[in-house]
């Protein structure tokens, strides 16, 4: 295969929540972005996460998303932790509940909105290494290509080539 290089601003390692939701915010801020995923396709089955609790509620509200997720949520302003029940209706929130949805369904909705906002997402396309310099980074990807940016950050976890 023909060795490629391409240049953006910032190189994000991973499609998760966490990777999807920065690239969000990213560009929203005008600035260039791919965010890189070893997957190719996203998971449907695995989901590491089951709900969204106050504060990230909050921020999807002031972003406009909110709506997005509670269509396909269920909040609960009763629950429990570690056995004990916790009543939410009191907090000082415009949103006292949590909101039980599935990690691959806010997977799926932050990639919708990202996508909307202009953010490259990069699916079956691996991050083997990478190397920096004063003038940035260079992300070495599986298929001998290379994406040249000024930042690349780490949102590809707990084994994360980048962190």
């Amino acid at each position: 295969m023909t060795e490629k290089t391409t240049e953006t601003q910032v190189v994000i390692a991973g499609a998760g929540p966490t990777g999807l939701m920065l690239a969000c915010e990213l560009r929203l801020a005008g600035v260039d972005v791919q965010v890189l995923e070893r997957e190719a396709e996203p998971r449907t089955a695995e989901s590491r996460a089951g709900g969204l609790h106050i504060r990230t509620l909050e921020i999807l509200d002031q972003r406009g998303l909110l709506d997005r997720f509670l269509a396909h949520g269920r909040p609960r302003s009763g629950v429990h932790y570690a056995g004990l029940p916790l009543d939410l209706t009191d907090a000082p929130t415009r949103h006292p509940y949590l909101l039980f949805i599935m990690q691959s369904e806010v997977e799926r909705l932050l990639a919708e909105r990202a996508a909307e906002t202009g953010a490259a997402i990069r699916r079956g396309t691996e991050l083997q290494g990478f190397s920096q310099d004063e003038t940035g980074v260079t992300a070495a990807l599986a298929d001998g290509s290379h994406v040249c940016a000024q930042y690349l950050v780490g949102c590809d976890g707990g084994r994360s080539t980048v962190r």
